[in-house]
């Protein structure tokens, strides 16, 4: 009896061991977080900011990482292939939900070969017209699309992206017809729209933000749960009584799959510690972002939800990845 209770004693010690030794040797390097988009923008920014926070609660460097191209699956494979301990990170916006929902060819099964760390951000969507368009607010503007006599044109930062799947909501929610006008970018969308050469903008984050404040643009709405920071007199859907249009696009931290349970809850404390830091909350709301932060299982059914969504919305609207 003695020898079969060492015995379990002894199989037990060894399951649960290189857990803790995983645990207490993470991170024996410098940590590696991929932007699978070019520096400058949301992504790359929080990643500095968080990494820099991390960094010195863990006592690694870690460096960020810019891989972009094709819509952010270049970085995504790369970072999917490395090895699950904990030294390679991603950071991830909504392609990682809508490149799947529109059915685009991938390397890769975001839900099945990534791990969910943690939600970093909420980015708000903003809605924008001209400051010609007379709408000035959400019913406003839901009625004078409704009476032109064709559809009509908004711009948003490309093909594929969560302004593109929320304006075809819009559209399928209040029966409009509209059209979709991709462009290179949020820069380049939103100087079209105060240029007149579309009178509909729907972005996400700063630029946008900084003009309406400038009055370059008018702010409609905000699809977000709360208002966008910066922009206090937005007000958001459910407040404009569109509850159903309602939708928070996110940034988040993911690492490849099968990263060890010790290791991940590591890097989720480290990165809600980062998250509450009040630099970091200011620069995020400086870009229009909220600070989000919670567990892993909470990013992903965020993910669930949010590909099950745009799936649907892709389906109805016959959004297509042209690969």
């Amino acid at each position: 009896m003695i020898k079969r209770l060492t015995g379990l004693l002894f199989a037990c010690m060894m399951v649960y061991m290189p857990l803790a030794i995983a645990q207490d040797a993470f991170p024996s390097k410098p940590i590696r977080i991929v932007v699978p988009y070019p520096p400058g923008g949301p992504t790359d920014s929080i990643a500095r900011l968080v990494g820099r926070s991390v960094s010195a609660q863990l006592g690694q460097p870690v460096l960020v990482e810019n891989r972009a191209g094709a819509s952010s699956t270049l970085g995504t494979h790369f970072a999917v292939q490395q090895p699950a301990d904990g030294h390679t990170l991603l950071v991830v916006a909504a392609h990682v939900v809508t490149n799947a929902a529109m059915g685009m060819k991938l390397p890769y099964d975001p839900m099945k070969d990534l791990t969910p760390v943690a939600t970093l951000a909420w980015m708000p969507i903003i809605v924008a017209v001209n400051p010609s368009v007379p709408a000035t607010d959400m019913k406003g503007l839901v009625d004078w699309i409704g009476k032109q006599d064709k559809p009509v044109q908004y711009g948003s930062p490309g093909e594929g992206t969560m302004t593109q799947f929320w304006g075809e909501l819009f559209a399928q929610r209040n029966k409009l017809k509209l059209q979709h006008i991709p462009y290179k970018g949020s820069a380049d969308a939103a100087r079209a729209t105060i240029a007149g050469d579309v009178p509909l903008l729907f972005d996400v984050g700063g630029i946008t933000a900084n003009m309406i404040s400038q009055g370059k643009l008018k702010g409609i709405v905000t699809p977000g749960k709360q208002r966008a920071p910066g922009l206090p007199n937005l007000q958001t859907v459910r407040e404009a009584g569109f509850p159903d249009l309602e939708s928070d696009t996110f940034l988040g931290l993911m690492a490849p799959a099968n990263l060890p349970k010790p290791v991940l809850n590591k890097i989720n404390e480290a990165v809600n510690r980062a998250l509450k830091e009040a630099s970091v909350v200011s620069a995020l709301n400086t870009m229009s972002l909220t600070p989000a932060g919670g567990t892993p299982e909470e990013f992903g059914k965020t993910l669930t939800s949010a590909l099950e969504k745009w799936s649907a919305v892709a389906r109805d609207a016959n959004i297509k990845a042209s690969n």
